[in-house]
């Protein structure tokens, strides 16, 4: 039994060897390609969520509980990428209500 098995693979070694080969390479490969679509998909949300205006935004509090009393709901989120209450604050009262 073990020496039918012994010819066996050493008959099918010469294929086995480039068939393995052939897979660990594609193996590598496949492994950098969903790394890459990972990563691009990644740097796509990131861009669609530094879009997001409140932190800019003359009614955004900065508080937890309520980070804006006009669109409470939306605030930080992606549905606040184009609020339609969007003001941007003022140099000076940024000055003022520091004092």
């Amino acid at each position: 039994m073990f020496l039918l098995l012994h010819y066996l693979i050493h008959s099918l070694q010469p294929i086995l060897v480039p068939f393995c080969f052939l897979i660990a390479w594609t193996l590598v490969f496949g492994s950098l390609w969903i790394i890459g679509l990972t990563t691009r998909e990644g740097i796509v949300a990131l861009k669609r969520l530094h879009q997001i205006p409140c932190a800019n935004c003359q009614f955004f509090t900065g508080d937890y509980r309520l980070k804006c009393p006009v669109q409470p709901l939306s605030a930080l989120t992606e549905e606040a990428i184009h609020c339609s209450d969007y003001t941007p604050q003022d140099k000076d009262s940024k000055c003022l209500s520091a004092n």
